[in-house]
């Protein structure tokens, strides 16, 4: 996107050239992002069949389908902030026993 940024101030409107290289950024950005969702997909993976860890798979999707400040708002709260907050009270609690058994 940069490039396009830099590029769109010196073509002298040329439409067709500000939307090709509109079109190559684009393209850049998504095959960036597909490359970072890979290689974040392949760590959680590994913290997952190698380290052994429990990960929580919380989908948000949803949530942003719902129109209205109101409904989204409602939906986060069921559908992300409660799971969230649950998880990470039940591993506090798990924490606080582990420590006060240790003592």
């Amino acid at each position: 996107m940069g490039i396009y940024l830099r590029e769109e101030k010196n073509i002298d409107r040329d439409d067709e050239s500000k939307k090709m290289i509109l079109q190559a950024s684009i393209l850049s950005i998504k095959r960036n992002t597909h490359i970072l969702i890979c290689n974040q997909l392949d760590k959680i993976r590994l913290l997952i069949n190698e380290k052994m860890w429990l990960v929580h798979h919380i989908i948000a999707t949803d949530v942003f389908k719902d129109d209205g400040k109101e409904v989204v708002d409602e939906a986060c709260r069921n559908t992300i902030l409660r799971p969230c907050l649950n998880i990470n009270n039940k591993f506090n609690e798990k924490k606080v026993v582990f420590i006060m058994g240790a003592t």
